[in-house]
């Protein structure tokens, strides 16, 4: 099934809460917020993150299969890095290119940009691992209990695609 990958806006607001808490339930060691941080804020907290940062939508059949974000730290010493995050495709589209689509699309957006991308990934997110290294990105360590979910330490990859 083919996607649409586009820049989520301000009317996309509403999609965007819709998947982004689905992602937050369903996925919890992917985020580094949790869902009771992000459910009860308002719509128009989601459609100023749209404003404020980049982030891509993949559609398919109308309805929004899956995100990924772009961000600069504001800083202007670390200006010359971006983050990939809040990447989440609903488990529908799983297996059918959707994450490559959308990666490539935030890889695309940052290289005109800034001079490296980072992403950080649970170590038991075995097929995320492989997908973020076969777009070009190369793990530069280990955070020992980066993630901290339900009382549960997670370690994560950190990982860079440097352009």
């Amino acid at each position: 099934m083919t996607s649409e990958i586009r820049r989520l806006g301000v009317a996309d607001a509403a999609a965007f809460r819709a998947i982004r808490l689905e992602g937050l339930e369903r996925c919890p060691c992917a985020f580094r917020h949790g869902l009771d941080e992000e459910i009860d804020l308002p719509l128009d907290a989601f459609a100023a993150r749209l404003e404020d940062e980049v982030v891509f939508g993949a559609f398919g059949d109308g309805a929004l299969a899956g995100v990924a974000g772009f961000r600069r730290p504001p800083y202007a010493r670390k200006a010359h890095k971006g983050e990939l995050w809040g990447v989440y495709v609903r488990p529908t589209r799983r297996n059918d290119g959707v994450g490559t689509a959308l990666i490539e699309a935030v890889i695309a957006h940052a290289r005109g940009e800034v001079e490296q991308l980072h992403a950080a990934v649970v170590l038991e997110a075995l097929p995320a691992r492989r997908l973020y290294q076969r777009l070009g990105f190369v793990p530069y360590g280990i955070e020992p209990g980066g993630l901290k979910v339900g009382g549960r330490r997670f370690d994560q990859e950190l990982l860079a695609r440097l352009f």
